[in-house]
């Protein structure tokens, strides 16, 4: 039920995101430097960030959080579970708004202590909505690795909207 209202809502994040044109009016590439942030992810986690960009387009982020997380335990079968989390995302910005990114996480999960991996690429959309606020919806599919129960890998679903704000 939660899922549904979830999906539901990225997905009329994404249509107003994407069709917005006072949204498009940044058209040159303008993002040089580095930019620390604090955001609130689906499903349900908070994360600071850390990305520098160069002036080629290309970008190294760096994130630490906490919240939920998907995994599989079992072929076939997904569950959630609270966790800790520490990702590296280099991203080419393909313009302003556009990028392709492989993020590389893992994951420590609470109660039992398992660890979680993961290896997904990614296109995303970001879009900033004035100088400190920003969002992202990103999506891909990639592979997952979980320690628990002799280990296992898994196919890792990706669909994720992120609402930031710059420091």
């Amino acid at each position: 039920m939660i899922m549904k209202h979830l999906i539901r809502i990225i997905f009329i994040g994404l249509i107003f995101f994407t069709s917005s044109p006072l949204l498009y009016a940044q058209t040159n590439f303008k993002q040089v430097g580095s930019m620390h942030s604090f955001s609130v992810s689906t499903p349900y986690r908070l994360e600071y960030s850390y990305e520098y960009v160069w002036n080629s387009g290309m970008s190294l982020i760096g994130r630490i959080g906490a919240g939920s997380e998907a995994y599989s335990p079992q072929k076939y079968n997904y569950e959630w579970s609270n966790g800790f989390r520490l990702t590296i995302e280099p991203r080419y910005y393909l313009n302003n708004h556009d990028f392709f990114a492989a993020k590389i996480s893992g994951a420590i999960l609470i109660p039992n202590t398992p660890f979680r991996t993961s290896l997904v690429p990614v296109y995303g959309i970001k879009r900033e909505f004035t100088k400190h606020w920003f969002c992202e919806f990103t999506i891909g599919g990639g592979v997952g690795y979980y320690s628990g129960d002799y280990g296992r890998f898994f196919f890792e679903p990706h669909l994720q909207f992120r609402l930031g704000f710059k420091i």
